[in-house]
């Protein structure tokens, strides 16, 4: 038996993680900042927030940061500001697949300059463009600072560098093809 051993601990260690994301990265980064600071050489501690995911599906889904209900409910609703948009691949466009479903939403302070508090994207590559923007959101990047952003020509990334329809203004955020 194990109980009251030192491996009794490490048995029990994954009730430690409720509510926090369940991602072998994550676990990994944990792991090595926890041995980091057994061993005298950091006080730093894992930081759960903004971790970026994605699910692998045929149509990937990537997110970090909150979700817009979570935005609201820790902001107020008339203190968060949506940007969203459906946008057709250029992959799509030459295979003529359909990209009703690839779609992106921005969540942002109202406020100027507009933290970014959190990106919804659903497309190709996915896991690749919620990577990308996961470091810019970790960073306490702007919904600003992503429209200055020049984005690379022709990518799904380049999308999220062009969203301008708010939810709040009630504009179709149809895009009905490549914008180029």
């Amino acid at each position: 038996t194990v109980a009251g051993s030192p491996l009794s601990f490490v048995m029990r260690a994954p009730s430690l993680h409720q509510g926090r994301p369940e991602l072998t990265p994550t676990a990994i980064m944990a792991g090595k900042l926890l041995a980091r600071r057994l061993c005298g050489q950091s006080l730093d501690v894992m930081d759960y927030s903004n971790v970026p995911t994605t699910v692998f599906t045929p149509l990937e889904y990537g997110c970090v940061g909150l979700s817009e209900e979570e935005a609201m409910a820790r902001h107020g609703e008339e203190h968060v500001e949506v940007y969203h948009a459906y946008y057709k691949p250029l992959e799509f466009t030459v295979a003529e697949r359909d990209a009703s479903q690839c779609y992106i939403k921005m969540v942002c302070l109202r406020k100027p300059p507009q933290l970014v508090l959190g990106l919804h994207f659903l497309g190709p590559n996915a896991g690749e463009v919620t990577q990308g923007f996961a470091l810019g959101i970790k960073c306490g990047a702007s919904y600003e600072q992503v429209m200055r952003t020049v984005g690379i020509h022709p990518t799904c990334a380049e999308e999220v560098a062009k969203l301008r329809i708010s939810k709040r203004s009630g504009l179709d955020p149809t895009v009905t093809g490549w914008r180029g």
